[in-house]
This record gives structure tokens, sequence and C-alpha cells, in this order.
């Protein structure tokens, strides 16, 4: 019995079994770290530049719409202020008022200075209206006097039309105190 080893005695020696499972482990590794080493397959790149190019565009369209909302909102935010200019006016001049509101025929001239509040008003409003006419396209500015109100309620509306987009216009009513 000397020469066997009980069953249950320690060796140095590796099972088959176990050694061929770590060859099979080391042979899929080598494997899928070469497969990793290779690069990116032809579709996957093409896939990669599609999804960017995708987004560009996306990108590209919001632009455009944003340049479009800023061009289309310009013209309205020159009406408000030339309206909010003229109703600043309106308030300022509290004995030349109702000449705001009778432009007819009025010609805008400033070489001469009228006394009379009036008449300086209703110069004033000419010239405010040839301002509305050079700043915005197809522009147009207009004052109304509403008497049924008190104290007479003062409509200062502008209106144009830019290319493209369809007629506007911008309406502030103003009710100065005595």
């Amino acid at each position: 019995m000397r020469g066997t080893l009980p069953a249950f005695a320690p060796t140095n020696r590796i099972p088959v079994a176990l050694f061929n499972a770590g060859q099979t482990t080391l042979a899929r590794r080598s494997t899928a770290s070469a497969r990793l080493a290779r690069g990116f397959t032809v579709v996957e790149i093409i896939a990669a530049i599609a999804v960017v190019a995708i987004g560009l565009i996306g990108i590209a369209a919001l632009y455009g719409e944003a340049l479009q909302t800023e061009i289309s909102t310009e013209p309205r935010a020159q009406a408000a202020r030339l309206a909010q200019d003229m109703s600043d006016r309106i308030v300022r001049n509290t004995t030349g008022r109702a000449g705001y509101a009778s432009v007819v025929g009025v010609l805008c001239t400033t070489e001469t200075r009228d006394p009379r509040p009036l008449n300086a008003a209703s110069r004033e409003a000419a010239c405010w209206q040839d301002e509305v006419e050079k700043q915005l396209p197809n522009g147009s500015g207009a004052i109304t006097r509403d008497l049924t109100t008190k104290p007479p309620t003062y409509v200062v509306s502008v209106s144009w039309s830019a290319p493209g987009s369809g007629a506007s216009s911008y309406v502030l009513r103003v009710q100065p105190v005595k």
C-alpha cells in the first residue's frame, strides 16, 4: 500500500477537466478581445453618420424657425415703439390733445413753429405718421378720439403689411387724466 495514495490525499496536479475549462474561457476572452480590436463595421459607421445627420438637420430647422420668428416680430416691436411714443406725447400735451386726432390735410413741416397747441399737435401727428410710413413696410398710423368717454380716449393704431405675412396692426388706447 505504500505505492498508492489514499483518495483524500493532496496532489500537485490539476485535474484535466478544470484545465480544459480554463482554456475554453481563455479562448473565448481572446476571441472577444480580437473582435473589439478590429474596430467598427461599415454598417455601424453609416448608422452613426445617419444619426448625426438627422440631428444636424433638426438643429438647422430650429435655427431657421427662430430666424423667421425674429424677422416677423421686428415690425411688431417697431409698431409698439411708435404707438407708445405717440401715446406719451398725447399724455404730455394737455392743452393741444385734440389736435392729434385732426391731421387731415396737415403736412409734416419743421420750418415754422405754430404757437397754437392744436396746430402744433396736428403737425406733430402728421410727422409721426410719416415716420410710421418710413419705418414699417406699407406702414400707416392713425389717431382717433372717442368723445363718449370722460375724459376723451385716444386710440393710436399702427398698421403694416410685411411681404408674405399679411396685414397686421398694433392698437393702443390712451385715456389721459386731465
